[in-house]
């Protein structure tokens, strides 16, 4: 009887919305430096930098999540970060002043150049900046 009882608690006690342990990451790392050329509804042509690292402990499976910071020529900093699965990446993006409002949300497409390199297309949209705006980059990892 005791045996049963401690059973019963047991398994009472064990919330049935436990979930498993979280797969670990099978997907594609895209992590690493990447040049840029951009075109921007607002500043015209630009060129910057972008470091992406792989946050693994928040990567599962195929799904990656990801820092992102973007730095341009004249030195603004842009935080972020992406999640995605196989060839496309979801972005989010902030200028490190607040002040300035440019903050956006985009969407990639990863693709290898005709060398091998990894680069991928972002297109990118920005509501508050200026009355709102959008852009496209270029990025090949360096």
């Amino acid at each position: 009887m005791l045996k049963k009882l401690v059973a019963v608690i047991a398994l009472v006690s064990t919330p049935v919305w436990a979930a498993p342990a979280p797969a670990p990451f099978t997907g594609a790392d895209y992590s690493g430096r990447y040049e840029c050329n951009g075109q921007d509804k607002h500043i015209g042509n630009f060129k910057g930098v972008v470091d992406m690292k792989l946050d693994a402990k928040q990567s599962t499976g195929k799904y990656a999540a990801y820092t992102f910071t973007l730095t341009l020529e004249d030195k603004s900093r842009y935080d972020g970060m992406a999640a995605g699965t196989a060839d496309t990446l979801g972005i989010y993006f902030a200028h490190t002043d607040p002040a300035l409002k440019d903050f956006g949300v985009g969407v990639a497409q990863v693709t290898p150049t005709p060398d091998g390199k990894v680069s991928f297309v972002k297109y990118y949209y920005g509501p508050e900046y200026e009355g709102g705006g959008h852009g496209l980059e270029h990025c090949v990892k360096s």
